[in-house]
């Protein structure tokens, strides 16, 4: 099972708006203009933002076609590894890659590509191990030399070690092993005269049938070492042994693994919390806020400054109300290839989606893991902006029916007439379909 961190959640990863007073923690070159804000703008550019939300959602509804097929393709090349060649099946993945990538680095709405960061935060890390994953609408741009990464504690995954070693006389007393993980389980019948690698290797094989992320090994003292593949604190399982201590502490009662724990850190001096190996900025940050990076280097010391993360917000205002006292940024987060996927364990040892291959039944495995984590991702994604579409609308329509509020504010002058607001109105509502 591929267990996802909390930070994937659309609310935490995507991070697609900031409320802001006016001006409020924006640079002089981005901040609105000191001029009103008439209705009639706020409605047209709440229109416009809601066309791009469409725009980025159809660009998603291809990528997720794309996605589709290859998980299909690698599905069918697991059941039947022969049916097609490695050379052609790296040719498809291949393919397939570079039209995803071709739909993140072409949608566009008024001459902006809207997947790549260009309309949200792009970043770039320096550090063995590091590497940008996403930013927010809450993240500011860092200064030159970048926000520096802090790093107190390692993630470690969940584990369970037996109670005794795995000796051949100990192994030829035991009937069942099991290990469970949720609603999976892994049952295996020790055949009694395996040798320790032996049993190890069963046991794999066994928990990899069940579907279990885990992975089995002797440790020096000859003792079965169980690891969950997923860094962090959220993964756990239980495992058992029916008449031994080769898990169990007590012959036939299930334990459970110990805990795996999440990274510890801070980004640019500021707070952040951990998520398996994902660093993520701290609510209420200043500059750090929604601002997520990936580490999965070495650490020679509590405290260790491991790398620097540059950031550049590129996300859009958007005016809420008369008068911009409002003010809304719309951030999209950088889709590209390299960013999607990062942090999901494999024996191949793919990054992330940019890397999968399909030449072997493993990276055939591997790579469907990392095509459904992208693929829930990019579902989450829809869904936010599906709700953030949601909201736009509902405010420009409240302003086209004479919100009291909106025209307290408003001057004469910039009053629509009947005309204009009547087919404002007809756009709109077309626009909810």
């Amino acid at each position: 099972m591929n267990t996802k961190p909390d930070l994937y959640s659309a609310q935490a990863l995507m991070g697609l708006n900031r409320r802001l007073g006016p001006g409020m923690d924006l640079k002089p070159e981005v901040l609105p203009s000191s001029r009103p804000v008439g209705r009639v703008e706020v409605i047209t550019g709440l229109e416009s933002k809601v066309s791009l939300l469409q725009v980025a959602r159809g660009g998603l509804g291809q990528m997720l076609t794309w996605l589709g097929e290859l998980n299909d393709f690698l599905e069918a090349n697991q059941e039947d590894p022969q049916q097609v060649v490695a050379s052609v099946a790296n040719q498809y993945v291949t393919e397939r890659l570079s039209q995803l990538d071709s739909v993140i680095r072409s949608v566009s709405f008024a001459s902006k590509i809207l997947l790549n960061g260009n309309c949200g935060v792009k970043g770039t890390t320096t550090g063995a191990g590091l590497q940008f994953i996403k930013g927010s609408a809450r993240t500011l741009s860092s200064p030159d030399g970048g926000y520096p990464v802090v790093i107190d504690q390692l993630a470690r995954p969940a584990g369970l070690i037996g109670s005794q070693p795995a000796l051949p006389s100990v192994i030829a007393q035991e009937r069942w092993i099991a290990l469970k993980e949720g609603n999976r389980e892994a049952r295996y019948k020790v055949q009694g005269d395996e040798a320790p690698a032996t049993l190890v290797s069963n046991l794999q094989a066994s928990i990899k049938q069940a579907g279990l992320d885990l992975r089995v090994f002797l440790t020096r003292d000859q003792r079965l070492l169980f690891l969950h593949n997923q860094m962090g604190s959220g993964p756990s399982f239980e495992g058992v042994s029916q008449s031994t201590k080769l898990v169990s502490g007590i012959p036939g009662m299930s334990m459970s693994s110990m805990a795996g724990q999440d990274i510890k850190g801070s980004l640019g001096s500021e707070a952040a919390h951990g998520s398996g190996p994902f660093l993520v900025g701290n609510r209420s940050n200043p500059r750090t806020e929604g601002l997520i990076v990936y580490y999965d280097g070495p650490l020679e010391y509590r405290g260790q400054v491991v790398g620097f993360v540059q950031t550049k917000q590129n996300g859009l205002l958007v005016p809420l109300d008369v008068g911009a006292q409002e003010v809304e940024m719309l951030s999209l987060p950088d889709l590209s290839l390299k960013t999607q996927a990062v942090g999901v364990s494999n024996p191949s040892g793919f990054k992330s989606l940019a890397q999968i291959r399909a030449g072997s039944l493993q990276e055939r495995e591997d790579a469907t893991k990392l095509v459904r984590r992208s693929q829930a991702d990019l579902k989450e994604l829809v869904e936010e902006l599906t709700w953030k579409e949601d909201i736009y609308v509902d405010r420009a329509m409240g302003l086209l029916k004479n919100d009291p509020v909106a025209l307290a504010t408003e001057n004469h002058a910039q009053q629509l007439n009947a005309q204009r607001a009547q087919q404002m109105a007809l756009d709109l509502k077309r626009l909810l379909g």
